[in-house]
């Protein structure tokens, strides 16, 4: 028996209050693909100066494509109800006793009853493997259902980004004990990982394949490069500070710190070759060599924690007309070239070929993106999965 992670997504700080809340119920339901009879919760306060206090947590489940909510059952931390997440920390939950099974989904309520700033959530655009909605003026944990809102509702900063996204807030992972021998695959990348269109996409495939076997966790941070932190872009919420730290600095913390993945699958590079010349960082320009460089550290990284690790190429982000695009795609095609013909990773994915548009590569093909020529849509993240060979990780 041991425990493991069912769903987790990173915390992005938003380096900036998105909203305020009070008297206000969240509840996530979320896709699992374990079997086992407790579940423990990941709480997680990171980026706040100020207490987050959670007056009740309520853990339950319902059948997938059901209705009806079922197992209502209390979570605690060191035998309390009421849990107060203190600033900067992060903790488990006592573990509940819950029998689960795969073909459940998890449903999670918190009543947040105190007023607070929240300056920092996970995300996910495609809101297929977790999707929340929010009860306001009172605790609903244990209802059947109440009069829902979503995140643009309760966090007005959300508005700024035209895709609307889903918000977590107050825990990062669920993890179930169980005895059965699973394996982990993270996904490593920027905001075509993290927006979740592929991510998700993915874990709908493998989870029927390997039911109660395999486990898929995201670790995308939009606008994320491989080289530098984050791009500083003053227009935008936090200053630019959501696009968190240097993949290279980030891959070991955010991928091995609570798990160890089998599999690892990286798809970066899109902004180390744009943001340079789209916010006037000309400084930040990258070289295909160190774009290499970077590739090749984590790839060492992966292999030390005896993880397979495969590349993606880059896909096409011509959309608006500019002055720098050439140069920008030189270094695209550069870095694909090298990722097709490198033999130090364990596989590569050609996710540019699967995306693009035949007769004008530079293109993703119409149909396959939300409208702004660089992050796929559901069709797309379609497209993407099954771009990926599956017997890599049928054992």
């Amino acid at each position: 028996m041991e425990w493991k992670t069912t769903w987790s997504y990173l915390l992005i700080d938003y380096n900036s209050s998105i909203g305020t809340i009070e008297n206000l119920t969240q509840r996530t339901v979320f896709r699992n693909n374990l079997s086992g009879e407790k579940i423990r919760i990941r709480f997680s306060n990171l980026f706040s100066d100020k207490p987050l206090i959670l007056e009740s947590v309520v853990i339950s489940k319902k059948e997938r494509g059901g209705e009806e909510i079922t197992n209502f059952t209390p979570v605690t931390y060191k035998g309390n109800t009421k849990i107060t997440i203190e600033p900067r920390k992060e903790f488990y939950s006592d573990p509940v006793d819950f029998s689960i099974n795969f073909n459940e989904d998890i449903v999670v309520s918190v009543y947040i009853k105190e007023k607070n700033d929240i300056y920092a959530g996970c995300s996910s655009w495609s809101a297929k493997c977790f999707t929340t909605r929010y009860g306001i003026g009172g605790d609903f944990t244990r209802e059947q259902s109440f009069k829902e809102y979503d995140s643009y509702d309760v966090f007005p900063a959300l508005k700024s980004d035209p895709n609307k996204s889903d918000e977590v807030i107050g825990f990062t992972s669920l993890e179930v004990y169980t005895d059965e021998n699973v394996k982990t695959l993270s996904l490593f990348g920027d905001s075509i990982t993290h927006m979740s269109y592929y991510s998700d996409a993915l874990t709908d495939k493998l989870y029927k394949l390997l039911p109660g076997k395999i486990t898929v966790l995201n670790r995308g941070i939009s606008g994320n490069r491989l080289l530098h932190d984050h791009t500083v872009v003053p227009e935008i919420i936090g200053g630019g500070s959501i696009f968190g730290d240097a993949g290279v600095k980030r891959f070991e913390k955010d991928v091995y710190k609570y798990e160890t993945p089998e599999y690892v699958i990286m798809l970066i590079g899109v902004n180390d070759f744009m943001h340079p010349y789209a916010f006037n960082h000309i400084e930040e320009v990258v070289t295909v060599d160190q774009y290499k460089e970077g590739c090749l550290k984590i790839i060492e990284t992966a292999h030390r924690h005896s993880s397979k690790i495969f590349l993606g190429t880059i896909m096409p982000f011509r959309h608006e007309e500019n002055d720098w695009f050439e140069k920008a795609e030189k270094l695209r095609l550069e870095a694909n070239h090298f990722i097709r013909t490198q033999k130090v990773a364990d596989g590569v994915i050609d996710f540019d070929s699967a995306v693009r548009d035949e007769e004008n590569p530079q293109y993703i093909k119409d149909g396959l993106h939300l409208g702004d020529g660089l992050h796929p849509n559901t069709p797309g993240g379609i497209k993407m999965a099954d771009a990926i060979p599956v017997e890599w990780f049928i054992k």
